[in-house]
């Protein structure tokens, strides 16, 4: 059914030397009309790529210009739905823990890096204004106790329990989630 063709080319590779390749390729010899036909369809739409109107299968299409070329709008994508709590939730899920991950390597890096010792640092930051040490504080514990209270939420939700599952239990985690994370927060920030 597939016939093997060996094509071997000899050329210089970077130090000058002369080198020897092969490939091998399966070449159909069943349906020789079905593989003219193909290429006789590929070449023709290669001639009529300068007209914008006239689809071309292939990738080298940039579909921004094609749809601009049809006075097509452009895709409104989130926007156009109404905000929920479940996508908007689990959005914050996402970026808290890129923040909490850039934030512990980046930390743990300066720390390594920097030339001063635990207790000059904690002098330093005593010596700062209350609301700056809240502020900082609050930056840090509020994306912690959400990643951490909504991570719960989705160990419930790998029990397979049928009120988790539900509309009702979804939203309700959420509002509880949200909850945990404004009183706990807001206790780390204040302590």
């Amino acid at each position: 059914m597939f016939g093997v063709a060996i094509r071997r080319a000899a050329t210089t590779n970077s130090i000058g030397l002369f080198a020897a390749s092969s490939t091998i390729s399966a070449v159909p010899r069943v349906f020789p009309q079905a593989i003219n036909r193909i290429q006789r369809a590929s070449l023709s739409t290669q001639k009529d790529s300068s007209q914008i109107g006239t689809p071309l299968p292939t990738l080298e299409i940039d579909a921004f210009k094609r749809s601009a070329a049809f006075k097509r709008p452009t895709s409104p994508h989130l926007f156009i739905y109404q905000p929920q709590l479940t996508w908007g939730l689990s959005l914050f899920h996402r970026v808290t823990g890129g923040i909490l991950g850039v934030a512990l390597y980046g930390g743990a890096i300066w720390y390594l890096v920097a030339p001063f010792t635990s207790a000059a640092a904690a002098a330093y930051i005593t010596a700062f204004p209350w609301i700056v040490k809240f502020v900082a504080k609050s930056a840090i514990s509020f994306p912690m106790a959400y990643h951490t209270f909504n991570g719960f939420r989705h160990l419930l939700w790998d029990t397979a329990n049928k009120y988790s599952f539900s509309l009702p239990g979804v939203y309700s985690t959420g509002y509880a989630v949200i909850g945990a994370t404004f009183v706990v927060g807001l206790g780390y920030a204040l302590y």
